[in-house]
């Protein structure tokens, strides 16, 4: 049954993932077939959806034990293949505002730094209060007298 899965495999689905096996991304992949990235993330989901698996590397490693595990790939990517995957993403860090800054969106923002700019938010309110009430005095007073 999975052999009738790959076989309806296109071959631009097949030499994508045969790339992706290679430890390329999208975007690599994109520049060696001309095509643009969001074309081979298409292919690649696609490959996806018809071998039934969730992750790409998965679906790349099912076609390459499909294939013989030998199927003919560049030169300057033999090194690539014998690679342990690796997590490219850098480090995810906290950001001090809850702002989308840096790229860094405020959902990554935790509970306890939440909880903190929830109360500077409140005294700052109270803060910003108790001035308007006592500009407003001194204006009252200034004017009266």
């Amino acid at each position: 049954m999975e052999a009738d899965r790959l076989a309806r495999l296109t071959d631009k689905q097949r030499e994508c993932l045969r790339l992706v096996y290679a430890h390329m991304s999208s975007k690599e992949i994109a520049q060696r077939l001309g095509v643009e990235p969001g074309t081979v993330d298409q292919y690649v989901k696609a490959a996806m959806r018809i071998l039934g698996v969730s992750d790409r590397r998965a679906a790349a490693r099912m076609l390459a034990e499909y294939e013989g595990g030998a199927a003919p790939r560049p030169a300057a990517l033999a090194l690539q293949e014998d690679q342990e995957p690796f997590d490219a993403d850098p480090p995810r860090r906290e950001p001090l505002l809850p702002l989308p800054l840096g790229g860094v969106r405020p959902t990554h923002v935790g509970w306890e730094k939440r909880l903190a700019w929830i109360v500077m938010i409140a005294i700052g309110i109270a803060l910003a209060f108790l001035v308007l009430i006592a500009s407003t005095e001194a204006v009252t007073r200034l004017v009266q007298g």
